[in-house]
């Protein structure tokens, strides 16, 4: 019996696009050609901002460096932020409908840039969960199983009683090596109140 419900946050209850923040960058580049950033495929320096090994003034000037920008801060950050859509309709009123029966938490890579630009609009939404994870702050990052192992202890939750929600196939596979059930949103399986209700039975 699921007790525990674990939550990506991007792709899953807020909306982002990455193509958008690839395209504000190249923007930014003295040769927009060059810069060939695909970040799902997370470069070092991407993973190691959300890990918080590397400040948001290092991550700036990492860019610039990288890309041939000389773009201020202010400009910096709003081709990064870029990608940060909205909320998802649906997300809170899911939530809400959990909150009395499941123990519910957000497990999200996200960066500093990232969660002070969304800070304010996701209050509510933060606050209807128990506890939000985010791996800049506890030095991990998903798919890394240590996140996951994590999250179980601090939340005193077992792999046989929780449920793990992300829309990456890298992100799912490691729950599941660790006896975790899980929850993988596409397209053809986009995550609703109706098609989670089923899975909880």
């Amino acid at each position: 019996m699921i007790k525990t419900i674990i939550f990506d946050l991007g792709g899953v209850l807020y909306r982002i696009n990455h193509e958008r923040t690839r395209e504000a960058l190249a923007a930014l580049a003295v040769t927009p050609e060059a810069v060939l950033l695909k970040l799902e495929a997370q470069a070092d320096v991407f993973s190691n901002y959300e890990s918080g090994k590397l400040t948001s003034a290092e991550f700036r000037d990492s860019l610039r460096t990288s890309y041939g920008m000389t773009a201020s801060d202010e400009h910096t950050d709003h081709a990064w932020n870029d990608m940060l859509g909205c909320i998802f309709p649906y997300s809170i009123d899911l939530i809400q409908s959990l909150n009395n029966r499941y123990k519910l938490y957000i497990l999200s890579n996200i960066n500093d840039i990232h969660f002070k630009a969304i800070e304010q609009e996701c209050a509510a939404l933060f606050g209807a969960f128990d506890e939000c994870f985010f791996s800049y702050i506890i030095g991990m990052r998903k798919p890394n199983t240590d996140i996951y192992r994590h999250v179980l202890q601090a939340t005193n939750s077992t792999p046989e009683t929780t449920l793990f929600i992300d829309d990456a196939p890298q992100n799912i596979l490691a729950p599941q090596l660790l006896g975790i059930a899980t929850y993988h949103v596409t397209p053809e399986h986009p995550l609703t109140t109706e098609r989670l209700h089923a899975v909880l039975g």
